[in-house]
């Protein structure tokens, strides 16, 4: 029997990365390496009879999803007989023991979607197969061959801890993690969720603030790593004695985590530096099943060690076939957990107390609303807010030992997005348009300390962010193939605003701006257009090449604070008689002033910004790539605008640096991509993805001594590093799930090497005592389980192995050492009907005592805890 060549179907929305193969042939004899690369094919031996049984274990999600995960399960392929069927039906969950006809009905019931056996291995949906001649059945010839095209829609899939297919057959660095991964992992802190992504780290050196600080491949804070949700950034940055940069989501609310580890042409890439985080939010279809018009989720769990609640509930309704609307409610509280028992550490005295962590509990409320539109067949639209409220401290004992210090944090968080995609039946048209809104608030009372002279502290810290993008895809066919263009513009414009009571020393002097300058009030405005060109030859070959250019723009006012000892007359007493003034006058004396002198910041640059990739396939299920992407990061307000000094003691430690130059980036990758299924048997899958990576920066932005020419003194300011700064490494991702048993891997081995000099005004410096953290050069992750009774119940455990870090500089190299560290969890599910599922977990097993990876002594990790949650779907 020869193989009809196959053809892929044009993915209109620009987005179908993973395909599967869907054929209607009664045989296929081929298995292993050459079959195709997105196709599950049953080998003549291994065909499943009618009356056959297998297991199932389907989880209800969009039509496309559904067929993909059945052809894996049953061995029966299904293909597409006529007609179109749209993309936003979704398929009913198959639990239990079935022959592959009875859960093909189960899965379509009510859907409208009718559906044939052809064979005894192949079906046909959409409508019924037929020969030239007539015949229907076992005789019919079959269907030519077509593509059901999974996407990036895909919520999971076959890899490492459910990540989507469409990850293994991306010729790019990409990592996701699904929201099976997050739903399966009660989580202290969204931020936990980030722990097994190769290459990704999430800074912990202020356990108690619920803000995310994601570190990739080295690089983090100053919105060196773009962090959004929904594609809506979160640029908000407050200084403070660990990361600068925080995003703020509830586990509850996200359907998936996209991560980018590289520079993009695309819409999200505008001054990148160190690829991306998207925190994607769950849609009206993960919510309703089926042929249903409305559906809730409710989730609740508790634990141990101060894990109190966590709880969530979310309801959809489709209020007709073009309309639907999702709401859903969060709250989460955490005390302050105890740390492992068996290990030795050093401690910080001042922040743990009797084995527990000082200030490390949090309370948040968050909620989401969304409302999804279907205006005609061509145009698509959806609106959300998403609000996120959190509580905390920041706290310690002083430096007596007997008062505990807190400074009480409220933060609060509103991200607004607008779509709309016009999708017409044209090659040429795919646009989308996006407008959002992100405003961060962090409302804090900074405690009485004897450490400064002030009492309780009222600050505000603000920033508020308006975005902008239009994007269109055209395809192309060509001789050499598919080319497909996707150009377009976007821009944001971020606003920040820090404003504090007046304080006034004892001395008089107005100490505002130590409260202030840290995290100061500034503009600062990006502009970028973009044009990504992609083709595809044949089924073996990919070439794209793409040029962004970045235009940015800071600009506001600022002060430098100087100080100077003048003799100024005052009234006194001039003449003592026994002790007593028996005579007063002028006489002068020595002040100290703070002369301040205020600088006007109008500071610009712009980039062209190439990329490039080749990927190929040797065979079906090998894909090896290469890439180059050149990215750029404009300074922050924070870097720019810097002034001031430690809060409360004073004003002349900080200065601006209005002549601060953009961060620019070089990254070369090198992968390979392998996408197997049928590797062993008929129902195993097989996926990996390595990277290999090297990174180079020039005008990395550092804190550095300057001496400013308005005072004439040293003060530290953010300076532009001399050299070039590097980053190299490997990351790999694998996964093997056989059915009844599943095995996977996440490793990363990174080197960074950060410059340690610059030149300012003509001079060469070393850099300040600042932290510039360092994630550890290893990290592994090996993750493995089983599935019992008819796929019920489900055992897994969990080992990660993390190495021992250190700052690059600092006087507080101490404080953010770690050792390395290795911690066990355990994991399970049973699923007691379709709509039910109880989930139980223990993280850190064996208790042990450490201090997490980009971390400090000051707050150590959390010690065994054991959580459990019900889930319920109606």
């Amino acid at each position: 029997m020869t193989c009809r060549a196959v053809k892929r179907k044009k993915d209109k929305q620009g987005k179908g990365q993973a395909a599967f193969l869907l054929l209607s042939t009664s045989v296929f004899p081929f298995v292993g390496a050459t079959t195709h690369v997105v196709a599950q094919t049953t080998p003549t031996e291994q065909s499943v009879s009618r009356d056959g049984v297998r297991t199932f274990n389907i989880l209800a999600q969009p039509l496309r999803d559904g067929i993909s995960e059945f052809n894996r399960q049953s061995g029966v392929q299904v293909s597409q007989a006529s007609g179109t069927i749209s993309p936003a039906i979704r398929t009913n969950a198959v639990t239990g023991q079935f022959t592959p006809q009875e859960a093909l009905r189960r899965m379509l019931s009510g859907t409208g979607v009718s559906y044939r056996f052809i064979s005894s291995d192949s079906a046909v949906i959409g409508g019924v197969a037929q020969s030239a001649s007539g015949v229907t059945g076992e005789d019919a010839t079959t269907l030519d061959p077509i593509i059901i095209t999974a996407g990036r829609k895909a919520a999971s899939g076959s890899g490492f801890q459910g990540t989507p297919d469409w990850v293994y057959q991306e010729p790019s660095s990409v990592s996701v993690i699904s929201r099976q991964a997050i739903q399966n992992a009660p989580v202290r802190n969204t931020r936990d969720l980030l722990d097994n992504v190769a290459g990704v780290y999430a800074n912990r050196s202020e356990a108690q603030n619920p803000g995310i600080a994601v570190n990739i491949r080295g690089l983090q804070d100053q919105n060196r790593v773009v962090t959004m949700i929904d594609g809506a950034r979160q640029n908000f940055q407050r200084s403070g004695h660990g990361a600068t940069q925080r995003t703020y989501v509830d586990t509850a609310f996200i359907r998936e985590i996209d991560v980018e580890k590289s520079g993009t042409s695309g819409v999200g890439g505008a001054g990148a530096l160190g690829g991306s985080v998207n925190f994607r939010t769950v849609e009206a279809d993960d919510i309703i099943t089926g042929d249903k018009k409305w559906g809730v989720e409710l989730n609740a769990g508790t634990g141990t060690n101060e894990f109190t609640f966590d709880g969530s509930g979310i309801a959809a309704f489709r209020l007709s076939d073009s309309f639907s609307i999702l709401g859903g409610v969060a709250h989460k509280k955490v005390g302050e957990y105890e740390i492992g028992k068996n290990g030795e550490l050093t401690l910080n005295d001042l922040t743990v107390d009797n084995g527990s962590v000082l200030s490390t509990g949090q309370e948040v409320l968050a909620t989401i609303l969304k409302a999804e539109a279907e205006f005609t067949d061509d145009l698509k639209g959806s609106l959300a807010w998403i609000r996120n409220d959190s509580e905390f401290s920041h706290g310690s004992y002083d430096t007596d030992g007997l008062v505990i210090t807190k400074n009480t944090q409220d933060v609060l968080n509103n991200t607004i997005t607008a779509n709309l995609n016009w999708d017409p039946d044209s090659d040429l048209i795919n646009l989308n348009a996006r407008l959002w809104y992100n405003h961060t608030r962090n409302k804090e009372v900074r405690g009485a300390s004897t450490v400064t002279n002030y009492l309780d502290w009222p600050v505000d810290y603000s920033l508020g962010t308006v975005g902008v993008s239009l994007d269109n895809t055209s395809t192309v066919d060509m001789a050499l193939g598919a080319l497909s263009l996707n150009y377009g513009v976007e821009a944001f414009w971020d606003r920040g605003k820090t404003e504090a009571d007046t304080f006034y020393a004892s001395d008089g002097t107005d100490l505002t701006a130590s409260f202030t300058g840290a995290t100061p009030s500034g503009n600062r405005d990006v502009y970028s257009a973009f044009a990504n060109a992609t083709l595809e030859h044949e089924d073996w070959l990919v070439v794209s090449g793409g040029l962004r250019y970045d235009y940015y723009k800071l600009h506001g006012n600022t002060s430098v604070f100087g100080l100077e000892n003048v003799n100024q007359p005052v009234w006194g007493c001039i003449r003592y008689r026994f002790g007593r003034c028996v005579s007063e006058g002028w006489i002068d004396q020595l002040v100290t002033t703070y002369p301040e002198t205020v600088l006007d910041v109008d500071n610009s640059q712009g980039e062209f910004l190439p990329t490039a990739m080749v990927a190929f396939k040797p065979y079906d299920w090998l894909q090896p790539f290469v890439k180059y992407s050149r990215s750029m990061r404009p300074p922050s307000i924070m870097e720019t605008f810097f002034t001031g000094g430690h809060p409360g003691a004073t004003i002349i430690q900080y200065a601006p640096n209005p002549d601060l130059v953009a961060e620019v980036g070089d990254t070369f990758e090198i992968g390979a991509n392998i996408t197997q299924n049928g590797l062993f048997t008929a129902r195993d899958s097989f996926r990996f993805k390595a990277v290999g990576f090297y990174r180079q920066i020039d005008n990395y932005i550092s804190m550095g001594t300057v001496v400013r020419p308005e005072t004439g003194r040293e003060h530290t300011a953010y300076v532009n590093v001399d050299g070039t700064t590097r980053m190299k490494g490997i990351e790999l991702e694998a996964n093997y799930d056989a059915g009844p048993w599943y095995a996977g891997i996440s490793y990363t081995h990174l080197k960074t090497d950060f410059g340690d000099s610059y030149t300012y005004d003509g001079t060469a410096y070393e850099v300040s005592p600042s932290v510039i953290f360092v994630p550890p050069r290893n990290k592994i992750t090996v993750d493995a389980g089983v599935r019992l009774f008819e796929e019920k119940l489900v055992l897994g455990g969990r080992i990660s192995h993390v190495g021992g870090t250190s700052p690059n500089i600092g006087l507080l190299t101490a404080s953010y050492v770690s050792e390395d560290y290795t911690l066990y969890d355990l994991y399970g599910s049973y699923a007691f009907n379709e709509n039910t599922k109880l989930r139980v977990a223990v993280t850190n097993l064996t208790d042990v005592a450490y201090v997490p990876a980009l971390g400090t002594t000051s707050y150590p990790g959390p010690g065994r805890t054991v959580t459990a949650s019900l889930n319920f779907k109606f």
